[in-house]
């Protein structure tokens, strides 16, 4: 018999309060805030030795299951999860939002997808305060995370705007990276070099080659996803890509199995073949893959997509770069789906046009899934 206890906890995501008698309400009460992964929960609660302590005593002394439960929710980062224990989730890519009908427009066609997780690529508010912003994605926020990067624009001289990010999202750097099942995201922040710098001899570059390098030995990582303001290349159009961003950064991502690199700054969509640097001309990446959407082996090689459609102005295209397959000059997002239920890995992305979701461009990675000692 249960020993008749209450324990009140803060959800580490939403900040909800509950009152809970039993492990299995703790579960229930995470869960329904899109902590459906136990080890997602750990990632969080490590961070708050209160929290962790209280929950734990709590286990120990009101379940007979304790034992079970404290295994699954805190077990170590190295614990390799298998492919039954792994969901299918998705999550909602765009950057360049501004406030006003536009944005709000965007926001109502991520709702629609229903994603465990939005990332926001930066220059999220024009304005001088970031409260419409925030106030406009109030609903997202109510079923997903909303992880950002930051653009140029969040970056003014008093960094305002920078602080209020900080404070809302809770941030303690704004260069970051997190597992969600399995698959590892990592935030760059290139809006201002000058302010927030990324070039060789910076934290920020160490933090990433290092984050990379655990990533891609992490046996339980199957995606590598990074997401970032400043393109690293882009067709013709107002901004080009950022030589020192291909210069440094793109071999670390060939050599660590980066799949998915995603931008911004640009107001509209790209989308590159599989590249990979080109260290004689940085300025035209190797190709190597040359199936446009299909990739039913692993590429060697990322595949960039600039995804500036958040619902800013959008940017005209004077021309289309070799190594990018399709552009678009439309407002809406990237919806990417993993799906784990399979007897490989999948990846599928799709850009949605807002207003009639449209399907503007889609297409799909495989990789074969390879049993864990």
């Amino acid at each position: 018999m249960m020993t008749s206890m209450t324990l009140k906890i803060k959800h580490p995501i939403n900040n909800r309060l509950k009152t809970v008698r039993s492990s299995e309400e703790i579960l229930e009460f995470l869960r329904d805030g899109k902590v459906d992964n136990p080890r997602n929960f750990y990632q969080i609660v490590k961070e708050s030795p209160i929290l962790y302590v209280s929950v734990l005593y709590f286990l120990i002394l009101v379940t007979f299951s304790s034992q079970y439960l404290l295994v699954d929710i805190f077990a170590e980062e190295k614990h390799t999860p298998t492919s039954k224990m792994l969901k299918n989730f998705n999550f909602a890519a765009a950057g360049d939002f501004g406030c006003g009908d536009e944005p709000n427009r965007t926001v109502r066609a991520m709702m629609e997808k229903n994603p465990e997780i939005v990332l926001a690529l930066g220059d999220l508010s024009y304005k001088t305060s970031t409260s419409c912003w925030l106030d406009s994605i109030v609903p997202l926020e109510t079923n997903a995370t909303v992880k950002i990067a930051f653009g140029s624009h969040d970056l003014n001289r008093k960094l305002t705007k920078y602080n209020d990010y900080v404070r809302h999202f809770n941030m303690t750097s704004p260069y970051y990276s997190f597992n969600y099942q399995n698959v590892h995201f990592l935030a760059m922040a290139t809006g201002k070099n000058k302010i927030i710098p990324f070039n060789e001899t910076t934290k920020q570059y160490e933090f990433v080659r290092e984050d990379l390098e655990k990533a891609y030995e992490n046996k339980s990582i199957n995606w590598i996803i990074v997401y970032s303001f400043r393109p690293f290349y882009s067709s013709n159009t107002t901004h080009p890509g950022v030589d020192e961003l291909q210069d440094l950064y793109h071999p670390l991502f060939t050599n660590h199995g980066v799949d998915i690199v995603l931008q911004a700054h640009n107001h509209n969509y790209q989308r590159t073949y599989p590249i990979m640097y080109n260290e004689t001309r940085p300025f035209t990446p190797v190709i190597t893959y040359e199936e446009t959407s299909k990739y039913i082996h692993d590429p060697k090689g990322a595949i960039f997509i600039i995804a500036g459609t958040g619902g800013a102005e959008l940017h005209n295209f004077t021309g289309q770069a070799p190594y990018v397959i399709t552009q678009y000059q439309k407002h809406g997002f990237l919806n990417v789906d993993i799906d784990n239920s399979k007897n490989e890995y999948s990846l599928s992305g799709m850009f949605y046009e807002n207003g009639n979701m449209n399907k503007q461009d889609q297409f799909s990675i495989t990789k074969k899934k390879i049993p864990v000692k």
